[in-house]
């Protein structure tokens, strides 16, 4: 009874009160393996030596396909009886591609060898598929092959010369190399530690501090003979939180611990999701903190607790807050002017980091609830060769359909087919373009997924055919918790793929249909399950496929999952996933799952004729390949604007770019200036949608009064001119993991004083920086910038940094106008005619806007496909580059579609106006005149000279053709 007390208190916290507490999620004196880890490394800090962990030298061997193995020991000394003996596999291996694309990664792992270890349900391995779940599947432990030159070993005596351990000792080391003898590895033997070079520079130190713990397998009555001296035995078989002491923990402490000294960086990024600073605080202020700045508003003595990756279900999260989110994604990323690093910590479990900023270095300290150790480390000259390679390792960001990119209307709920239809009008008379309309939780019958309102949508093929015909895509909410009676719940306990209790029977939860199972996922026979209701429910409702695709798509919600009578608002962590595997074990790859089968589903249902787009709100690793995410339930105030710049930065670095946050806040009702400001940030997110609570105010944009309606508009327009830059940014995320908002860092990464930026940022490398407003009452704001020349996005006035340092200007920002400006040297794309959605704009012209540079030359990209299918993948595809040098514009096609299309490939072709802008430093002389010629064919086309922009209209070239216009 106390516990359906608990259950039903949580469930009014959540769905009346509609409000996040914090005493709904532990911190880390709560969380046991947490506080555990944390006493470990006090003591640690007190001991000069520690002979815990070595490794056996006649276990080493190295694998036919190159892997360097051999067993670590953890020693427990006992008087009274034996030492106790633990053996810890430990592998080693380097990966790289086999298409010279840059992939040169170093790849560890620790697990346990158990023995004896016997459980009536839960399997007693700790969990070893991460690395499968999260990396392509050509790098699967038993696809990836490599072959024993991939490295070289050899072993070598030492003495004390790290500082380790006492100077009356004597140890070895093993010199580890790849075969291009960029990467080498020195490993100490006795005491184990390992120190990383890359092209003969330190890079990291692992177990510096003598961190290094793996909570070996145990029974509670043998416990006393386990523990190390200096070791808490804090909830190491109980837990004593209020709302999730009923955790059986039926195998006891299973942490692992680790730490990672960063040798010269005092930059680090990464590890989202958190509303936070862009670059990572310092979470140890007690000790020595780095003689940086903190971010904004940041005291480092408060907030002391570590990040933590553990998928939650937080409404009206806090901000500037290291507390767990809606996703996981465990890459950090360390960088400075000249070099860069990555580290990805494969676990999907329970997870904190702590991070200190100590004299030159950065000191990290990872700590899992569970599972093994399994860390691949990147290394590169940028900080985007680690995004880079770490997609190439995990996957390429989904290329969405180009509908995706533009505007998406949304709220929680339109009511009824008419209400959605209205919208869609009103929207149209107004002006204001869009693409995705979004239907919530209430389009359902009684909250049943794969179910539609019979009342308030009682033929939905009829509805989508009605979008499909004024160019209109519709996303609906089907999330993973199913109602415990419904026809679809009923299938799924049939086919034995519910996640089950901890007993084995159905696992039952409060969600929002009330009493709930969940799909299974995790498991094979539930993905099939998964994927086989999406196929009934498509050949149900969705209208028969053409040539022009399906215009349906699908949105994750809720995919922690969230619990409402959980703890800690998502999953006990000791129910059970593919007949034995614990929550605990998996919880961050779920929601990874859930999204990845809809993918797989919806991609298969659609014959590759239309690209699915599919919502999830939690993620992992390799979550990019198939789907977008959003910053979850923010709140309508100045702070949530804010903080989303950080937030959305964060995701694009490590490889999930296709983000947004909901505009104007989720919940609450924005005033008028909030609204204007946030749309005008919104339309660089990469993932542009408003959405609105149930019980905020209508807030569709032909409802505002001028001059906000007015601005608003403009913004929503601005980003469908863009739409040809915005895709080609999509296309090389898709390609290479370029962030599409990209940190200023990453585009100067020569200039130190851009590591510390997160409220301005470039779009992709096209050249356009943008400083988005996000405090009230504000209309000047300062914007750095590094040496160069900057045109104004929409006037092209230029601003000129001389000398060789970033400098600091005040820029002028009235509520109508968002600081933004195109970077002297590139050439942007733009379709400039009014459309009301990105389908309507596949046969208009092309605009390009050239920024010369203080040498008069640019340069700029521009991708084109069908916009909606998989074609693109067979080459069926337009890429070419523009050029200014020598007072010659120039084009030159990279790669052109074949003539065997479906579809109309790239459409329009034409480019109606080329747009130079000039400014002091440039020494471009343009007559009335300028010479085209394409081929053996030339002719001349007049100029207009406006002030300091020089217009050629209508030259008669097309993207498609190579050609030079010479002035």
């Amino acid at each position: 009874m106390k516990l359906l007390s608990i259950s039903l208190l949580l469930l009014t916290l959540l769905s009346n009160v509609y409000s996040f507490t914090d005493y709904l999620l532990k911190d880390c004196k709560k969380d046991a393996f947490c506080h555990r880890n944390r006493r470990y490394a006090e003591e640690q800090a007190k001991l000069l030596h520690n002979g815990i962990y070595g490794l056996d030298k006649s276990s080493i061997a190295v694998s036919e396909n190159g892997v360097f193995e051999a067993n670590l020991i953890k020693t427990i000394e006992r008087s009274d009886i034996d030492d106790i003996k633990v053996t810890l596999p430990f592998t080693m291996s380097f990966i790289s591609d086999d298409q010279c694309k840059g992939l040169n990664a170093l790849r560890f792992t620790v697990n346990e060898l158990r023995k004896n270890c016997q459980t009536d349900r839960v399997d007693c391995n700790r969990f070893n598929e991460t690395w499968n779940w999260a990396v392509l599947d050509k790098y699967h432990n038993e696809n990836y092959k490599s072959s024993k030159d991939s490295l070289s070993w050899e072993i070598s005596s030492i003495r004390s010369k790290h500082g380790w351990f006492s100077s009356n000792d004597d140890d070895e080391e093993i010199i580890i190399e790849n075969k291009q003898r960029d990467i080498k590895v020195e490993l100490t033997i006795n005491n184990f530690h390992l120190k990383v070079y890359y092209k003969n520079v330190l890079q990291t130190i692992i177990n510096e501090r003598s961190l290094f713990n793996l909570e070996h397998h145990r029974s509670k009555k043998e416990n006393f003979q386990n523990v190390l001296p200096f070791e808490s035995t804090y909830n190491m078989f109980a837990d004593n939180f209020e709302y999730s002491k009923f955790d059986t923990i039926p195998l006891g402490p299973e942490s692992v611990s680790l730490d990672f000294t960063l040798v010269n960086y005092d930059n680090v990024y990464g590890i989202p999701e958190h509303a936070d600073s862009l670059r990572l605080k310092d979470t140890q202020s007690t000790n020595t903190i780095s003689k940086r700045k903190f971010s904004k508003k940041h005291n480092p003595e408060e907030n002391s607790d570590p990040y933590r990756l553990f998928n939650v279900d937080v409404f009206e999260y806090n901000v500037d807050s290291k507390q767990p989110m809606y996703g996981s994604i465990p890459l950090m990323i360390a960088a400075k002017p000249g070099s860069s690093m990555g580290l990805l910590w494969l676990n999907p479990s329970d997870t904190w980091i702590d991070v200190n900023y100590s004299s030159d270095n950065t000191k990290t300290h990872w700590m899992s609830e569970n599972g093994i150790i399994d860390v691949t480390m990147f290394f590169g000259k940028h900080p985007k060769d680690v995004t880079n390679q770490y997609i190439q390792l995990t996957g390429s960001p989904v290329l969405p359909q180009l509908s995706a990119i533009g505007y998406h209307q949304c709220r929680w709920n339109y009511n009824n087919e008419l209400d959605v239809l209205t919208v869609e009008s009103k929207m149209d008379k107004g002006h204001f373009p869009f693409d995705f309309i979004w239907l919530d939780l209430d389009y359902t019958d009684k909250k049943q997924y794969f179910t539609w309102n019979p009342d308030a949508f009682p033929n939905p093929t009829r509805l989508l055919n009605k979008l499909s015909k004024l160019g209109r895509q519709l996303a609906i909410l089907i999330d993973p918790h199913l109602m415990s009676k419904s026809e679809v719940s009923k299938r799924i306990i049939k086919s034995g793929t519910q996640v089950k209790s901890n007993v084995g029977r159905t696992f039952l939860g409060q969600c929002w249909p009330g009493q709930s199972i969940w799909i299974d996922t995790i498991s094979k026979l539930g993905q099939i399950e998964w994927s086989n209701i999406f196929h009934d429910f498509v050949a149900k409702y969705v209208p028969v496929i053409d040539v022009k695709g399906n215009n349906l798509h699908f949105w994750n919600d809720m995919n922690e999952p969230s619990v409402f009578s959980g703890p800690e608002t998502t999953a006990p962590k000791d129910i059970l996933h593919d007949e034995n595997l614990e929550e605990r074990s998996i919880h961050n790859l779920y929601g990874l799952s859930v999204h990845e089968a809809t993918y797989d589903a919806v991609k298969e249902d659609y014959k590759n004729l239309t690209r699915p787009f599919v919502l999830t709100r939690a993620f992992f690793a390799g979550s990019q390949r198939s789907a977008a995410t959003w910053t979850g339930d923010n709140v309508a105030n100045w702070e949530y604007l804010r903080i989303s710049v950080p937030m959305i930065l964060t995701n694009n670095i490590v490889g999930l770019p296709f983000i947004g946050a909901d505009i104007a806040g989720f919940s609450g009702n924005p005033d008028p200036e909030l609204i204007v400001r946030w749309y005008q940030a919104g339309l660089w997110y990469p993932f542009f949608r408003a959405h609105a609570h149930i019980d905020t105010k209508r807030r569709e944009p032909y409802l505002f009064e001028d001059p906000i309606k007015s601005i608003v508009r403009h913004s929503i327009q601005l980003r469908y001119k863009l739409l040809p830059t915005f895709y080609t940014a999509f296309h090389k995320a898709s390609v290479n993991g370029y962030p599409i908002m990209n940190p200023m860092f990453y585009e100067k990464s020569a200039f130190a004083a851009m590591y510390d930026i997160d409220d301005q940022f470039y779009l992709s490398d096209s050249g356009i920086i943008v400083k988005p407003i996000v405090s009230r009452k504000t209309d000047v704001t300062a914007m750095i910038f590094a040496p160069g020349i900057y045109y104004d996005l929409e006037t092209l006035n230029a601003t000129i940094i001389s000398g060789e340092e970033v400098q600091t200007l005040r820029v002028e920002a009235p509520l109508e106008k968002v600081p933004a400006f195109i970077e002297g040297g590139h050439i942007i794309t733009k379709k400039e005619r009014y459309r009301r959605s990105s389908h309507l704009m596949v046969r208009d012209p092309y605009t390009l806007i050239i920024a010369p540079d203080v040498n008069d030359e640019a340069h700029g990209s521009l991708y084109v496909d069908d916009g909606k299918s998989f074609e693109y993948k067979e080459g069926q595809y337009l890429e070419t580059n523009f050029k200014l040098s020598n007072n010659v514009i120039s084009n030159k096609p990279s790669h052109l579609p074949g003539s065997n299309s479906k579809y109309e490939t790239v459409g329009n072709t034409l480019i109606e106006t080329l747009i130079i802008s000039t400014s002091e430093l440039n020494h471009i002389t343009v007559n009335e005149q300028v010479k085209v010629t394409e081929g053996l064919e030339e002719w001349n086309v007049d100029v207009q000279h406006d002030g300091n922009r020089i217009i050629i209209t209508n030259p008669l070239v097309h993207i498609d053709q190579e050609w030079c216009i010479t002035f």
